[in-house]
């Protein structure tokens, strides 16, 4: 489990403006950016797996890269690490998995949920937010957050005593560690937050931030509709 930050460059789209006339224009091809899980190399043929986990609750498609160009397997990336990969799909096969050509990998903070018996004593230094969501059993974060050359830890973390109650209480834990900070930087994380999405007693998850771009929203609710 990795919640030592990682500060990202990627997923940052380039504009292009060298167009000689209004009639000049560059083509970006027909691409996406999904959140999902690296599952290792298939041996015989040489093919990295990821699986993509929909919005909320719909079925997880398996995606399956034959060329391996922007290989996973070749970064710092260990398998059920989670990734915000960028890929084309070519075609779809019998059982609905997608053969695709991945053009980019992001490295995203992977961390299943942790917990605590005093929230008062979390870290919560501030994220400036862009979105929450989730997919299957994860929370996925994209937000922004300041820059510094030490290390930071970030955490999901869930107060204890909300365990077995309806609504369960978790924080983003953000500790900079008192380092100096300079302007603000993509982050991209995702939480597995299984242990109690999956309960029978838990009916909401509610994802806690201090969040400089939304002062007025406290918290985000994860509903269960089934």
């Amino acid at each position: 489990m990795k919640n030592i930050i990682y500060i990202l460059l990627a997923f940052a789209a380039i504009v292009a403006t060298t167009a000689c006339s209004d009639d000049d224009y560059y083509q970006y091809g027909d691409f996406r950016y999904d959140m999902v899980t690296y599952m290792g190399q298939d041996v015989a043929s040489g093919s990295d797996i990821y699986i993509n986990y929909p919005a909320n609750d719909n079925m997880p498609t398996t995606l399956i890269d034959p060329a391996a160009a922007a290989s996973a397997s070749s970064s710092d990336i260990d398998v059920g690490d989670r990734l915000l990969l960028n890929y084309v799909v070519d075609s779809r096969n019998t059982d609905n998995s997608l053969n695709i050509t991945a053009r980019g990998i992001t490295q995203v903070i992977t961390d299943s949920l942790r917990y605590t018996l005093n929230v008062g004593t979390l870290a919560m230094d501030s994220v400036q937010l862009n979105s929450i969501w989730r997919t299957g059993d994860y929370i996925n974060i994209y937000c922004r957050v300041k820059y510094t050359d030490k290390v930071r830890l970030m955490a999901l973390v869930m107060d204890y005593d909300t365990w077995n109650c309806d609504t369960v209480h978790c924080y983003l834990s953000h500790n900079m560690m008192g380092a100096q900070a300079y302007f603000w930087r993509r982050c991209y994380m995702s939480f597995n937050i299984s242990s109690v999405w999956n309960l029978q007693s838990c009916k909401v998850v509610r994802v806690h931030l201090n969040d400089v771009a939304y002062p007025d929203r406290k918290y985000y609710d994860f509903t269960k509709t089934n």
